[in-house]
């Protein structure tokens, strides 16, 4: 008799088992999949002084941020290359003492006409996309958010 509730005591505990396995390999699959859309910077949660601190170290050091997502707050601003006519958007971060600025170059997700389609130069905004480092043809290269949606 003891042996049988023995064994119906592990064979409990076998499924019990068994099935926190099951449960914990889905809650890691879920994971997996929402981790393509995880923000692994959020410089719209810091103060003035991180982000312009997080920025001067994406500037200076980019392959450590190389397919990070990035989420930033702050001025729209654009620019367009006289030599290429290439058009470089913006979105500007101002340090805490508003003296100096620190921002970073974004391509958007869709196709947009500029300015139509745009903010007016110096509006909020909030962007979301991935970090990349763009190399031109001299070797100098720059930052920039590419994939950027606009946040409402």
């Amino acid at each position: 008799m003891r042996k049988i509730n023995l064994y119906k005591i592990f064979s409990r505990i076998a499924v019990i088992v068994v099935l926190c396995i099951f449960s914990l390999a889905n809650k890691s699959i879920a994971a997996d999949s929402t981790s393509a859309n995880r923000i692994n910077i959020d410089l719209s949660r810091m103060s003035a002084t991180m982000v312009y601190s997080m920025v001067f170290q994406m500037v200076t050091e980019p392959q450590k941020f190389i397919g990070k997502r990035i989420k930033m707050k702050g001025a729209f601003s654009s620019y367009q290359d006289e030599e290429t006519g290439r058009r470089f958007f913006g979105c500007v971060i101002k340090d805490a003492l508003a003296c100096c600025s620190q921002g970073l170059a974004f391509e958007a997700f869709k196709p947009r006409k500029y300015p139509k389609d745009f903010p007016r130069e110096g509006s909020p905004i909030t962007i979301i996309g991935r970090f990349d480092y763009e190399k031109e043809d001299d070797g100098i290269g720059f930052p920039i958010i590419r994939n950027a949606i606009f946040i409402e």
